[in-house]
């Protein structure tokens, strides 16, 4: 199937810094954490590596594996680190063709300190990756693809989210979209008015919580609705719900008015919590496929979002496709990087029949 992508290209720099030269400290009335390092010291690093990654890419290599021709189109620099991006498509058998460059910026380069609680600490230049514009969407960009993946569009390249939701949608597309935080935060009435060319929204809970307020201001409370009462409904998110600001909503209520702008799907993961999928039929619920090999935690969204989306788009069931993508997405985090870990069809359709039994997922239907 032919597919693309869009979004950002980086060049991560990962250092693996050894336990006794980093500390932590945990805020204890807070969920803030710190990574600390003494100033002034040469610190000798466990390793020190370099790799391309950026979520239009880590979608693209995702589904190269699993199978699919891929045009990834990302805005790159004119310097080595872009001649970095050209290697890793031709390596992974992806098309350059949706290559777009520029003087103005350098190629997106982040440096990635890995701590030994393995949520790593990042530094960003987002370099090119903040220079696409409205121009560079031009009309037919996206070809006969069957699905467009929509990666999170770095800062100002946001602005041109809108008229890439519209080009995916005029291209007859399975669209899967992956807005950013600061996307949400900074245009999320935007993302709102889009939500009718997204077949597919996926976001964290702390972005739905960041959205949360936007979409009640924006929508008609009319079109909440909930799941059946069941007492055997114990996760923590569909107890807890979600809250920003003193605004509280249940998980499926907001599930359903987002649904309600158009978007056929809405899936939530919560990291160890596992995923929620909104659906017109109701709620599923799939927990995570547990390893004992983290290494970070680094590309595991992307991992599971273009997992996902592609087995939904090729007619996948909802279940299979969540316990694919967390199937995936487990093998992600046991690398420091964000592609080693991606699967091909034939080893997922392996360990899938190896672990199905033991990623249960949960349904529960609307209450009419």
């Amino acid at each position: 199937m032919k597919t693309a992508t869009i979004g950002s290209a980086m060049i991560d720099i990962i250092t693996i810094v050894a336990d006794n030269d980093i500390e932590r400290i945990k805020m204890t009335n807070a969920h803030n954490s710190f990574l600390l390092l003494e100033q002034g010291r040469k610190i000798d690093a466990l390793n020190i590596s370099t790799h391309v990654g950026g979520g239009a890419i880590n979608a693209a290599v995702a589904l190269s594996r699993l199978g699919h021709e891929v045009t990834p189109n990302v805005k790159i620099g004119e310097d080595i680190e872009a001649e970095m991006v050209r290697q890793l498509l031709e390596r992974e058998k992806l098309s350059d063709k949706g290559l777009m460059t520029t003087d103005k910026a350098i190629t997106g380069c982040s440096v990635i300190i890995a701590s030994h609680d393995r949520n790593a600490s990042i530094f960003t230049a987002r370099g090119a990756n903040c220079r696409v514009v409205d121009e560079d969407i031009y009309e037919g960009i996206f070809g006969d693809a069957k699905l467009v993946h929509i990666a999170p569009m770095s800062n100002e390249s946001a602005e041109a989210f809108p008229m890439i939701s519209k080009r995916a949608r005029e291209s007859g597309a399975f669209v899967v979209a992956n807005p950013g935080g600061r996307q949400i935060t900074r245009r999320g009435k935007e993302f709102l008015e889009t939500a009718k060319n997204i077949d597919l929204i996926n976001i964290n809970r702390s972005e739905a919580e960041s959205l949360l307020p936007i979409l009640l201001d924006n929508t008609k409370h009319s079109d909440m609705r909930s799941v059946k009462k069941d007492p055997s409904i114990a996760k923590s998110l569909l107890t807890r719900g979600l809250i920003m600001d003193h605004v509280h909503c249940s998980l499926s209520g907001f599930m359903s008015l987002l649904r309600s702008l158009g978007t056929d799907y809405i899936l939530v993961t919560d990291g160890t919590g596992g995923s929620y999928l909104g659906t017109d039929k109701g709620l599923y619920h799939c927990p995570i496929h547990k390893t004992d090999k983290v290494k970070g935690t680094a590309g595991a969204g992307d991992s599971f979002t273009s997992t996902f989306g592609v087995l939904l788009a090729e007619g996948e069931t909802p279940e299979k496709a969540l316990q694919m993508a967390a199937i995936n997405s487990s093998s992600v985090v046991e690398y420091v990087d964000t592609q080693s870990g991606l699967l091909s069809h034939k080893e997922l359709d392996k360990r899938y029949a190896e672990n199905a039994d033991n990623l249960k997922v949960e349904f529960w239907p609307w209450q009419e």
